[in-house]
């Protein structure tokens, strides 16, 4: 009987030992946990990453600033040039004449100019020009493709922003019976007159009356203009005007007669523009003026300005004889 329960009670155990399973199982619960442990490993991973990107941008700047910009002077050292040449360079730059930069660059006013010329004909200060004019252009930020756009603002531009040229009615075209028609002020003006040189106000003629205003439309029925009105000029305010017609204004003068507009030549530009173009080019087909070629032919005694012809039957004939070729039987005899 003792072993029997004794027997027994190993079969429990055995049931229990699944029992501490369900313990596993918690644990197994807790291996989410290790996922959440990973988590901060995975925030660790990105944040030096973060402050490792910026370092390396820096180092790449660093190491770009001194291959796109290097200093002039270590650059043209590296060229070998002479500290007069360096100041030539510069001089050129100021207003691209040769003789003078080599006049303030030190060198003697008897050989500037050929020492200018010596100097622009050396690889070394050509190199040395080139890249003083790139930096040039970086700093002022003006390029060939600015200077281009410019030109074409000027040639493409509308002249009308900047002046207009406006009819409106005429001085008879709204007047009483259309005779000439006065503002107030001009009425009074010309009453006033009329009475300081003594003569009779009661006399004053008033013609057409008051009220005359240019902006109204012509009288198609007005004698005067036949409804053709009369022509204004009227200037525009530059604070308003597009880029296009800024760039082809030139400024205004007072003068005597009024506001003169003045404005840049659209006609140079267009000229500037078509040989950047090459419209005057040999690919046009057009290597000689073919005017002043027919002129030539003409003056040259081809009287129909066609290029002459091996039989041309319109070529003069030479000196000293009449045009007609001798039979073969003419014995050159007197004639009978």
């Amino acid at each position: 009987m003792a072993r029997e329960p004794a027997g027994k009670k190993p079969a429990p155990r055995k049931t229990i030992a699944p029992k501490p399973a369900a313990p596993q199982r918690a644990a197994g619960k807790a291996a989410p946990a290790a996922p959440a442990s990973a988590k901060p490993a995975v925030k660790k991973t990105p944040t030096p990453r973060l402050e490792k990107a910026p370092a390396k941008k820096q180092a790449r700047k660093a190491a770009q600033l001194p291959k796109n910009a290097p200093p002039p002077q270590a650059e043209r050292a590296q060229l070998g040039l002479t500290p007069k040449q360096e100041k030539f360079v510069d001089e050129y730059l100021v207003d691209l004449n040769a003789t003078q930069a080599a006049i303030r660059a030190g060198y003697s006013p008897g050989t500037a100019r050929q020492m200018g010329a010596e100097n622009l004909s050396k690889p070394d200060i050509q190199l040395a020009v080139s890249e003083a004019r790139k930096r040039q252009q970086a700093r002022t930020e003006i390029t060939a493709d600015r200077v281009l756009q410019e030109i074409v603002s000027v040639a493409l531009a509308d002249a009308r922003e900047l002046v207009e040229v406006r009819t409106g009615c005429c001085r008879c075209c709204h007047g009483e019976g259309h005779k000439y028609q006065r503002t107030v002020g001009e009425m009074n003006r010309d009453r006033e007159d009329w009475v300081e040189k003594g003569k009779n106000p009661a006399e004053f003629d008033e013609a057409g009356g008051i009220g005359f205003n240019p902006l109204l439309q012509p009288n198609p029925e007005c004698p005067h203009c036949g409804g053709d009105g009369a022509p204004r000029v009227v200037l525009k305010d530059t604070r308003k005007i597009s880029g296009a017609a800024a760039a082809l204004y030139a400024g205004a003068k007072q003068t005597k007669d009024g506001i003169e507009i003045k404005m840049h030549s659209k006609m140079d530009a267009i000229e500037k523009l078509a040989r950047h173009l090459g419209v005057y080019e040999k690919d046009n087909q057009q290597k000689a003026d073919p005017l002043a070629a027919l002129l030539a032919r003409i003056a040259n005694g081809n009287s129909n300005g066609f290029k002459p012809v091996a039989d041309d039957p319109e070529a003069p004939p030479p000196s000293g004889t009449n045009g007609f070729e001798p039979r073969e039987d003419d014995d050159g005899g007197a004639p009978v």
